[in-house]
């Protein structure tokens, strides 16, 4: 018995090792159906497709998750924006990347100065501009890691690089500490802190807990630079969590 969990205890780390890289690989493979398009092309096919799910109002003809809707997940992070929001001294304008069907945005727009919302899908932006045309919300289509950002004091990036690769990360990084004094930046995370950061994946519906991995911009490959971070809230949801930062961007750093 002695020797068996010797045995034991020298092999876990290869096993685990193992372990990751065929839960890698089973999601990649999942991919196969988005492999030869477009950025653009990949995120319109799933709400097409109804990837992260369908709204139960029929007017509502996109939905970007529960992760957007589910109140016990969003309550949390919408109650520490506006905390956020109220500390400027005056009302800040805000970029809003990958801003979805704008139901997070929306709660938050009478907070904010300027209001610019982004999106890549074209159909979606559209219908956001009709949707929400009472508030006064500057709607664009533009790819983050492609396109000139809009500008701003702070940026908001809910769950959205969770679901790009690393490539388009490191193209975007650039952008945002160029443009932007603060980033509040939430993401899908494995609930132990002791996961893999930043493990490579293709665009995509899913996101990197499937393997135990979860993007953290601070680490590498991408080397963010900051001048401070506040932990804003975290929240459980499915086998992770979702974490919310605030981050001080250093605007004197050098491209990554």
């Amino acid at each position: 018995k002695v020797m068996l969990k010797k045995v034991k205890k020298i092999l876990q780390p290869w096993l685990l090792i193992l372990r990751q890289k065929y839960r890698v690989e089973r999601h990649r493979k999942k991919y196969i159906a988005y492999g030869d398009l477009s950025a653009q092309q990949v995120f319109t096919k799933i709400y097409e497709e109804g990837a992260w799910g369908k709204s139960t109002d029929p007017e509502q003809k996109f939905f970007s998750g529960s992760g957007s809707h589910d109140n016990a997940i969003i309550g949390p992070y919408l109650e520490a924006i506006q905390k956020v929001l109220y500390s400027f001294p005056k009302k800040p304008d805000v970029v809003d990347l990958g801003c979805g069907d704008f139901y997070a945005g929306s709660r938050v727009r009478s907070l904010c100065g300027v209001y610019t919302a982004c999106d890549i899908v074209e159909s979606l932006i559209n219908f956001n501009k009709e949707k929400y045309k009472s508030l006064n919300v500057d709607f664009r289509c533009l790819d983050i890691t492609k396109d000139e950002l809009p500008k701003g004091d702070v940026v908001f990036i809910k769950q959205v690089l969770q679901h790009l690769s690393n490539e388009q990360i490191n193209r975007a990084l650039p952008k945002l500490i160029s443009k932007y004094k603060y980033l509040v930046l939430a993401e899908h995370l494995p609930a132990l802190d002791s996961f893999t950061h930043n493990l490579e994946k293709p665009a995509g519906p899913g996101i990197r807990v499937a393997f135990d991995s979860g993007v953290v911009l601070t680490s590498p490959p991408f080397n963010l630079k900051v001048k401070g971070g506040i932990l804003l809230c975290e929240v459980a949801q499915g086998e992770g969590i979702i974490r919310t930062n605030l981050y001080t961007l250093d605007l004197s750093a050098e491209s990554l």
